[in-house]
């Protein structure tokens, strides 16, 4: 999973000695790109549907991922790298520890571009992400036996622990056995946390951690905890119907078409219905869990022989404002 050699010319700790080198700025580039990109092959399943949407590649989320860690500061140095480095516990001495610390940073800053990625794509996603978060901030046991929890990275991959845990030591869940877990863990938001670790504790060999995203994901696909959880130390019990946030969202949406475009005679009547299905089909599509790929394909679904030229020309910039508008119209029903 991870580079185990470098060339013999990437000394890391002679490059973080010799930064103000634009072949050392190069060469470090180089090694984190990799090390992402190693990352990012090996988590495909969690990109696949954004790669596949917005017609991007492994590549191009590796440099996404770590472009942040060489932006210069008002001194002209690689303060959000160089200072980590400065500051890892224990002290790098070593090229073996500055692999080790590569490796981690660079693995963290891929995990969190992969949740804003999803957070940006999927207004549930990110919602659930909230109310995950929420759960393990706040958490306070009301019995004895119950633990408050925090969440570590491990190895590129963030799960929630108890919150005297200091390391993960042992083998930890896969998200494939994840996944297969009985779906009654799910249901109920108070215990939801102390359910998990206890199926962990009691019926599997692995260790007491719950892989964050592969939670979001589980708790998206059974449709039981999108939480609608004030921020305020007053709960809310309501849970949120799907269905209806996204008919109302898409009603919504439906008649910004309508306003904006067919009323203004933008686009024809008969344009604006092939408009209407494809955005209905997007919304179907979004509840089932993400956009997908080539926004062009939803309209030729409608509209025959629709090549990508003509689209680009006439639709595209339509079709995209108005998926931007469905997204913010559901975010908005999210919240109130």
């Amino acid at each position: 999973m991870f580079p185990t050699r470098m060339n013999k010319n990437f000394q890391i700790l002679n490059l973080f000695s010799t930064l103000d080198c634009q072949q050392s700025i190069n060469n470090l580039v180089e090694i984190c790109f990799k090390i992402a990109l190693s990352h990012l092959r090996f988590n495909y399943k969690k990109v696949h549907r954004i790669i596949l949407r917005d017609e991007i590649s492994l590549e191009d989320i590796a440099i996404d991922s770590i472009t942040s860690l060489f932006e210069r500061d008002q001194t002209g140095c690689f303060k959000n790298i160089v200072g980590l480095f400065n500051s890892w516990q224990p002290p790098i001495k070593s090229e073996e520890d500055a692999l080790y610390f590569l490796n981690k940073l660079v693995q963290k800053r891929v995990e969190q571009y992969i949740s804003f990625l999803l957070r940006e794509s999927d207004p549930f996603f990110s919602k659930l992400m909230d109310s995950v978060n929420y759960l393990i901030k706040k958490h306070r046991p009301s019995e004895p036996d119950k633990s408050s929890f925090k969440k570590i990275n491990y190895f590129g991959t963030v799960f929630i622990v108890a919150s005297d845990t200091e390391n993960i030591s042992g083998k930890t869940i896969p998200i494939e056995e994840f996944e297969k877990l009985p779906a009654e863990l799910f249901i109920g938001k108070n215990n939801l946390l102390h359910n998990i670790f206890q199926y962990l504790n009691s019926e599997t060999s692995y260790v007491s951690a719950i892989p964050f995203n592969a939670l979001i994901h589980k708790l998206k696909e059974l449709n039981t905890a999108l939480y609608n959880i004030s921020e305020s130390t007053t709960e809310k019990n309501d849970n949120i119907e799907i269905n209806s946030i996204v008919a109302q969202a898409l009603n919504k949406t439906i008649q910004k078409l309508d306003d904006t475009y067919i009323s203004k005679e933008k686009l024809s009547m008969d344009e604006g219905e092939k408009f209407r299905k494809a955005l209905m089909d997007i919304s179907q599509d979004i509840k089932d869990g993400g956009v997908n790929p080539g926004l062009y394909k939803y309209l030729l679904a409608h509209i025959q022989a629709l090549d990508e030229e003509t689209y680009k020309q006439k639709y595209h910039n339509i079709l995209e404002y108005l998926l931007k508008v469905l997204k913010q119209n559901i975010a908005d029903e999210l919240v109130q």
